[in-house]
């Protein structure tokens, strides 16, 4: 017998390379695994009792008793434990400040790892947001919350700051309500600084709004979490350098947040000028008041930049 053929009803069109099984049975690659908080241990027995020394200790009378497994697992179980005061500390934060310039699709790409993920390494902790871009903000970032991992919606940390966070009354971004319980939401905090919120890590990020650069440089100063870094959302150059000119980190990341700083870590800790071109991004160290500060930006940039200046010319 001859094979069956198939004959398209329209065979002159190509042969369909996105098909059913390709949209509905992709496979999700995105990892689940959230981090936790550093914590210091801090051991109560190096703290000072509260006895003083030179009172006398009083020795309990003594007594017969018979030894049972009864009562040695009873007296055991009496022992106080030691208590442990556990305190946390940030695990290299980074501030955001994104302008109306600046590309507001790719920063709340990495915002959002930040939010669902809030103790990782290089997480945003504090977001400057410029006031015209509020509105649009808020609108595009509701409906992309998701619940958080219940490691951290669990974690003493967070939970604390829930409760600071009723206590303030303090206004709020959080996830859509028909999706996103509230005690499980991603939050953004608008006007608080870390400090009334907690000792430490919080969980959260807190919102500042600036009209204009001077503006941001103020709200920045007041802030007290020592930040590793800084990652700038602006078109204009000039206008991000002079941010790098005036604020007091030492490593700004424009229009980018993952950058490998390998290529100009040498330069950097000799505290050397030096500017260099690798894998797309260009690295530059500068020595602002005697400080030496590490700027990297993506290649495209500048041509960018020149590009905007072509058009202008016009």
């Amino acid at each position: 017998e001859e094979p069956e053929k198939f004959v398209y009803q329209y065979p002159l069109l190509p042969v369909p390379l996105i098909k059913y099984d390709f949209i509905h049975n992709m496979d999700c690659l995105r990892s689940w695994d959230v981090s936790l908080p550093l914590a210091i241990e801090e051991d109560a027995s190096d703290k000072p009792s509260r006895v003083s020394s030179m009172d006398p200790v009083k020795q309990p009378a003594a007594r017969l008793t018979y030894f049972t497994a009864a009562s040695s697992s009873s007296e055991s179980s009496a022992e106080p434990e030691t208590e442990i005061d556990v305190k946390y500390r940030w695990n290299s934060p980074r501030l955001m400040i994104l302008c109306e310039d600046g590309d507001i699709n790719c920063a709340l790409h990495y915002l959002l790892e930040s939010l669902h993920d809030p103790f990782a390494a290089n997480s945003v902790a504090t977001l400057l947001l410029q006031e015209s871009l509020l509105e649009e903000f808020e609108n595009r970032l509701k409906d992309r919350l998701q619940p958080l991992s219940p490691d951290i919606t669990n974690h003493s940390v967070y939970i604390r700051t829930l409760e600071r966070l009723q206590e303030l009354q303090a206004k709020t971004i959080v996830g859509n309500p028909e999706t996103v319980a509230a005690h499980v939401s991603p939050i953004l905090v608008f006007d608080f600084n870390h400090r009334f919120l907690g000792d430490g890590p919080t969980g959260i990020i807190t919102l500042h709004t600036f009209r204009t650069l001077k503006d941001a440089v103020q709200l920045q100063s007041k802030e007290e979490v020592p930040f590793t870094s800084v990652s700038i959302w602006n078109e204009k150059l000039g206008a991000s350098y002079e941010l790098v000119a005036r604020f007091k980190q030492l490593i700004f990341l424009l229009n980018c947040f993952y950058v490998d700083l390998e290529p100009i870590a040498v330069s950097f800790a000799c505290g050397v000028s030096a500017n260099k071109i690798c894998a797309g991004y260009h690295y530059e160290t500068l020595t602002f008041r005697g400080r030496c500060k590490v700027v990297v930006h993506p290649v495209g940039t500048i041509w960018g930049k020149l590009a905007r200046e072509r058009l202008a010319n016009i």
